[in-house]
């Protein structure tokens, strides 16, 4: 939907969110006057519609607040059916219903509705719209002072919120920023947690490499139930990890990369070339071919969940026990195949070693599950593959006393930090060490604003995509695990404080960084991102439910709470 409420004629000189909420304040200036506007999602919502606020206050002079919206859902592939009555603007479309009301009455211009409001110093109007999936009912009212009581009632409701997360250690403003977004992130009706919010954002500005990201990703899954239960965000967590059990057993095997927020499965890549995208990024995707390639991580990561649940005494994700045994079995079966790796390249697969090691969670794992907790399995047949892989990859995945990208490609990978953090090696071990001292020296970039970012892997490792991309995120947040758990605190604790100083305009990170300015490229916000953040900062304070056994099978007993 193409929508615009604010001041014309003026410029907004501070923007930023109210701090604890996901409230965003925005200070407005022009030649005649000055504003401040409050944006809100409101929340709980009512009555099954979803509700967006804007309050805006008059601070000095007159400020004309100009109003356009222009609906255009499936990409602009459907038209929307206007209807006005004064203030009251309604469209239809294909199980899609709107409502925007003011204080102003509405004019049409084609299929869009455009109005303006003057706004004096000491005076407030308030703007609603109002989205379901049938037709609205009658709008609440949208006097300033209905709007400003659902403002602050939405306001409230985020310090709520976020009063129940535990969390006291390093960084806890960006923590809570990011435990907020999370929030948003999570599609309320299935208990999804959305990759990010945008479809199409570049990860090169002018180039192709443009992806939908908005859908749930199943490499994301243990990073996000550990950040999620440690957090103390227990409904989300159990929302979350039986909407991973709904999806996926749904589906069966093998599993697909990703699902839809709603658990649909076939979500096939399309290019929409009527759209110029982001600064001319072209093409605009909707859809991910990734979703049918082979990811042994994927493996790993569900079987994770289950173990982070097993841990405390959570119930939520055994009663699909049977599911995951039968998951465990095909990775006993199909460990040795090549497959497209955490990064989904689309050349061609390989035997990556971040894809070995996460098939050995899921082996090592099922293993635990049965020998701990007694569900039954083919317990011989688990470890001894376990086994088998755990010294395949120490003997074809390392070259030179490190680990390599993967088995005919010496190259490095910023996915192999995740080997100490789940497990694998211990984060002290010379292996894990060597593996993120060189990664340090030769994925970072000459000129970078920190030698805290890093590539995912070098530019000429290829990946059956042309152009280059920004630094990835997520995989900076996993050098600074690596580093705390290779015992180097001072340097985990410095390469985190310079990637917090490169947080976007509100707090938000998008899924890459230019590293020679520190833009964000990429979609945004990026779920992952933030929850590398969080796992960071939970490593420092030595909060994990992953990893190694002493922490994360052993020193959290069934039944208790972390």
């Amino acid at each position: 939907m193409a929508l615009v409420i604010a001041p014309v004629e003026c410029v907004c000189t501070r923007v930023a969110y109210l701090p604890g909420t996901a409230v965003l304040r925005y200070d407005w200036e022009g030649s005649k006057g000055r504003a401040r506007m409050s944006v809100a999602m409101g929340w709980p919502a009512r009555e099954g519609v979803q509700e967006l606020l804007w309050l805006v206050e008059g601070l000095e002079g007159k400020v004309s607040v100009g109003v356009a919206a222009d609906p255009q859902p499936g990409w602009g592939e459907h038209r929307c059916h206007l209807t006005l009555d004064r203030a009251t603007a309604s469209w239809t479309s294909e199980g899609l219903a709107l409502q925007l009301t003011g204080p102003a009455p509405l004019d049409r211009f084609g299929a869009a509705a455009i109005g303006n409001h003057l706004v004096s110093a000491g005076e407030r109007c308030g703007f609603r719209l109002r989205v379901a999936a049938d037709a609205c009912t009658p709008s609440f009212a949208t006097t300033p002072g209905a709007v400003d009581t659902d403002v602050q009632a939405t306001a409230q409701a985020w310090r709520d919120w976020v009063a129940g997360v535990r969390y006291d250690g390093p960084w806890r403003d960006a923590v809570i920023r990011s435990a907020i977004t999370l929030k948003m992130l999570i599609y309320e009706p299935s208990g999804a947690v959305v990759a990010a919010a945008t479809s199409s954002v570049p990860e090169q500005i002018g180039g192709v490499r443009n992806w939908d990201y908005r859908y749930t990703w199943l490499r994301d899954a243990g990073f996000t139930l550990n950040a999620l239960y440690l957090l103390g965000c227990i409904e989300e967590a159990r929302a979350y990890a039986a909407w991973l059990c709904r999806a996926t057993a749904a589906h069966g095997l093998p599993l697909r990369v990703l699902y839809g927020i709603d658990g649909r499965a076939d979500l096939p890549e399309q290019e929409l070339g009527d759209l110029a995208g982001y600064r001319g990024s072209r093409p605009v995707r909707v859809g991910n071919d990734a979703e049918t390639q082979l990811q042994l991580d994927s493996y790993g990561e569900l079987t994770d969940c289950l173990a982070i649940c097993e841990v405390l005494g959570e119930d939520v994700m055994r009663g699909q026990w049977p599911h995951f045994r039968r998951l465990i079995d095909f990775v006993a079966e199909h460990w040795s195949d090549p497959d497209s790796g955490i990064w989904e390249v689309r050349d061609r697969p390989r035997h990556f070693v971040h894809s070995k090691a996460m098939a050995w969670v899921a082996l090592d794992r099922g293993c635990q599950l049965v020998d701990t907790y007694g569900l039954d399995g083919d317990l011989d047949r688990w470890r001894r593959e376990a086994d088998t892989l755990r010294a395949q990859i120490l003997t074809h995945g390392v070259v030179g006393g490190r680990f390599r990208r993967a088995y005919d490609d010496d190259a490095l990978d910023a996915s192999l930090l995740m080997l100490p953090i789940t497990g694998f090696v211990d984060g002290a071990d010379p292996l894990a060490v060597a593996t993120l001292d060189a990664i340090r020296a030769q994925l970072t970039i000459d000129g970078a604003v920190t030698d805290a970012l890093i590539l995912r892997y070098p530019p000429n490792a290829g990946d059956g995509l042309p152009g280059q991309e920004g630094t990835f995120a997520i995989a900076s947040f996993w050098l600074v695990e690596a580093l705390a758990l290779a015992g180097r605190r001072a340097e985990a604790l410095a390469a985190g404080d310079a990637l917090l100083a490169l947080q976007g305009l509100v707090g938000l990170y998008a899924e890459e960084l230019d590293p020679h300015t520190g833009s964000q490229l990429g979609n945004i916000p990026q779920a992952f991102t933030h929850i590398g953040l969080i796992n960071a900062a939970l490593r420092l304070t030595e909060q994990t439910l992953r990893g190694h056994p002493d922490t994360s099978f052993h020193a959290i007993q069934p039944g208790q709470t972390p």
